[in-house]
């Protein structure tokens, strides 16, 4: 899956994006703080990502911003897509907005939808949401105003905001507090009616709540045997790679951890941009007849980053730990597999596995990126 060819076409592809945009500077990868001044517009596609970012000028076109933490404050004329441990829009965006990370607070104004998901994801109290809000999450707050309907999944939801149209919840606790409003009909579905509390005068429609009746199922270290037995067979595949590349290719198991751990910018970036662009030109080339065999070998190229991004992580932590260094073999892999070994148990546990995710698809796969496209310029250089 890793073949010249496909990759040279996607490195192509990608390189024909960049130079589309007018000011493909402004994405500042090797700095660990991305600023777009106030005062300073950027017209086209922004991308940007860095330890901090902060756009506090206007972007007249979408922007693509990943970081540590990332602060919006400016006007983007377009849509945002952003993730971050730390996500803050208190700027206007004109069209929609999707957003993941740790924490994910919107304070300004959006003309369209917002999509969220994050350990907390926050609407302020002074943002306004131009049509509907789709978010998930540990907890979420809807304080400010949603023109439209509301979707929310979390293990808890507070409402002290307002939704003008139907709101769902799904949630193991909801709290509607007086001042709030829900213009349509509430939607609730829990474990506990006990733990949902929906104060008078706040929903003008119907308000139905569905109790959701657990099943009993059989635990593994407290963990569903549905979910407990698929993570330990793929945590095993992973180090069955790992001892493969060890022995037969151990500077291709190296050098992506390598990236990880040196240009960690440069990783959200590019991982970033594969992530949403890849399988956009796949299901662009499957819809073309000719084209369909190769649409098919680059979403299977996508789908072998996808997997293999979990064992980039395991072997930086490996590498952060004993150092690889002149390893190889079992000298190698056995530094890989602690490293595996401590990323497969943090996956096992809730809270941390979305982060431990997210830091794989997105950092891991830029890594294994900007690797192989070094590889490349390596064997031409050659």
């Amino acid at each position: 899956m890793k073949a010249a060819l496909i990759f040279i076409l996607v490195v192509l592809v990608l390189g024909t994006l960049a130079f589309s945009c007018r000011d493909w500077r402004s994405m500042r990868s090797g700095e660990h703080s991305v600023v777009l001044p106030a005062g300073e517009t950027h017209e086209g596609w922004y991308f940007a990502g860095g330890n901090q970012v902060s756009i506090q000028g206007t972007i007249n076109g979408d922007a693509y911003v990943a970081g540590g933490v990332v602060e919006v404050e400016g006007t983007i004329n377009g849509q945002l897509v952003v993730a971050g441990g730390q996500v803050n829009v208190s700027g206007n965006v004109t069209d929609r907005i999707f957003g993941a990370g740790g924490t994910v607070r919107f304070t300004g104004k959006t003309g369209k939808s917002i999509t969220a998901a994050g350990g907390t994801v926050v609407i302020g109290k002074d943002a306004t949401v131009g049509e509907n809000l789709l978010a998930g999450g540990g907890n979420i707050q809807v304080n400010g105003t949603v023109e439209r309907e509301a979707r929310v999944a979390g293990r808890e939801v507070e409402l002290t905001g307002a939704v003008k149209g139907n709101l769902d919840v799904q949630a193991e606790r909801f709290n509607a507090y007086r001042g709030s409003l829900v213009g349509g009909s509430l939607s609730i579905a829990a474990r506990d009616s006990g733990n949902v509390s929906v104060d008078s005068g706040t929903v003008r429609g119907s308000v139905h709540i569905d109790i959701m009746k657990g099943e009993h199922q059989a635990r593994i270290l407290g963990i569903r045997k549905g979910v407990f037995w698929p993570q330990v067979i793929f945590g095993l595949t992973l180090f069955a790679t790992a001892l493969a590349l060890s022995f037969l290719l151990p500077g291709h198991l190296k050098s992506p951890a390598s990236v990880l751990l040196n240009q960690p910018g440069q990783s959200i970036i590019w991982g970033f941009i594969m992530l949403i662009i890849t399988p956009v030109l796949a299901l662009i080339l499957c819809l073309t007849v000719i084209a369909i065999p190769l649409g098919l070998f680059l979403f299977l190229l996508y789908l072998w980053f996808l997997y293999t991004s979990q064992l980039v992580i395991g072997v930086a932590v490996g590498s952060r730990l004993l150092g690889l260094e002149g390893k190889r073999g079992w000298s190698l892999f056995g530094a890989v597999a602690i490293g595996l070994l401590i990323v497969q148990i943090l996956l096992f546990i809730p809270v941390v596995k979305i982060f431990v995710v997210l830091a794989g698809l997105v950092v891991g796969v830029g890594a294994l990126v900007i690797a192989a496209k070094a590889g490349m310029a390596t064997l031409r250089a050659g």
